[in-house]
């Protein structure tokens, strides 16, 4: 059970985050945490007697698994009608990359490999610079709050030491523990200190009063198991709990991410460069088919269409329709157009052919891949025989 001096910590940090605010930003992806925090400001406006205007901004990267997403827009529609019956004020807007800054068009016209702990690109072109670019649109000295916690990893606790400010005493001990600058865009981590339980236990309460939370609670396994969610594509983690815990049909992007990782590691699938802290560059062609095939294979397998292709649009078209429905010679023109108009990289674009067509790959692919196969993974095996 979450203690109430942890909760009554967290509320003494809005006190001093909010004290002279009317607005206030809260990072919201649709995840334990910041379900939590969102909550946790609700709680702050009731014991407080406080209103405020408070700007639901709902991260979505074009990249969560469609059940997520569902259920973070329905939660944020919910919290905003409770806000409006506190006395508050509240928005939804939703934050996205650009569609070429998207994983899709990074990987398939770029050749984007795999992210590592040193070049987290997905982090600034997915997350980051999209939400910056709505926070500074909706207030130059808005105050952003955030759900990140120390103990979700130890990736994210040096984060969050590297960008919060000193304290000489324990930690959460006094309120630069729990502030951050970036550039003009103050940012405040509540909910810190809180453990994996001390979470589960504050939506616990919640829930006894807001049955939507079940679907929350089911896409964690009732808590059960230490799931997280994000980009279904994301390699800096061994095992994405969160397919695990839907299961079926999830274990088959489970196995596109596992092959995406697999080819991003294969110096032969690579092209070559001279400098940087990796001598191996963009993925070839042969990589970025075997990846979108890979992904279509899933979906027919597993009946479900990956969010992100159809929902992301450049003149009118889907990035689905660009890379797997246009005629090929009128999808290349398109894309030439648009790298050309962000000072994309030329030399990287393969033509769509080259990207549909897995069968003039399938030597060179058979080759590499026949030695490097994850071993005992029923689901990529499976995708694999049907492709190669």
């Amino acid at each position: 059970m979450v203690s109430s001096s942890r909760v009554a910590d967290s509320l003494g940090v809005l006190d001093k985050a909010l004290c002279n605010r009317e607005k206030v930003v809260i990072a919201y992806s649709g995840g334990k945490d910041s379900t939590a925090l969102a909550l946790l400001v609700l709680d702050w406006t009731v014991s407080r007697k406080r209103s405020l205007n408070v700007v639901l901004l709902h991260g979505d990267t074009l990249s969560e698994i469609f059940e997520m997403e569902h259920w973070a827009r329905g939660f944020a529609k919910a919290y905003i009608e409770m806000l409006s019956e506190q006395g508050s004020e509240g928005e939804i807007i939703v934050s996205r990359p650009e569609p070429c800054e998207s994983f899709y068009w990074r990987v398939f016209v770029r050749g984007y490999p795999a992210s590592t702990f040193s070049w987290r690109w997905c982090v600034d072109l997915l997350k980051r610079k999209p939400s910056n670019r709505i926070l500074r649109e909706i207030s130059r000295d808005a105050i952003m709050l955030l759900g990140h916690r120390d103990s979700e990893s130890s990736a994210r606790a040096r984060s969050l030491s590297s960008r919060t400010g000193s304290c000489n005493l324990s930690p959460g001990s006094c309120y630069s523990y729990y502030l951050s600058l970036d550039g003009d865009i103050e940012k405040i981590y509540p909910i810190r200190g809180w453990s994996d339980e001390d979470v589960w236990s504050y939506l616990r309460a919640w829930r006894n009063r807001l049955g939507i939370l079940d679907n929350l609670f089911r896409l964690y396994g009732y808590g059960l198991i230490k799931a997280r969610y994000g980009c279904w594509h994301c390699t800096l983690v061994k095992i994405q709990l969160g397919h695990e815990v839907l299961g079926g049909g999830y274990m088959y992007f489970e196995a596109v991410r596992k092959i995406y990782r697999a080819v991003s590691d294969m110096a032969e699938l690579r092209a070559a460069k001279d400098s940087g802290y990796s001598r191996h560059g963009f993925l070839l062609a042969p990589a970025r088919s075997l990846i979108l095939n890979s992904i279509l294979v899933a979906e027919r397998l597993s009946g479900i269409r990956l969010y992100g292709l159809d929902e992301s649009r450049i003149d009118g078209y889907s990035l689905r329709e660009i890379f797997v429905e246009m005629p090929s010679q009128e999808a290349d023109k398109l894309v030439k157009k648009v790298e050309e108009e962000n000072r994309g990289d030329l030399k990287r674009v393969v033509s769509m052919e080259e990207l549909r067509d897995i069968d003039r790959h399938r030597k060179d692919l058979e080759k590499i891949w026949k030695h490097r196969l994850v071993k005992n993974d029923k689901h990529i095996e499976e995708i694999i025989d049907l492709l190669l």
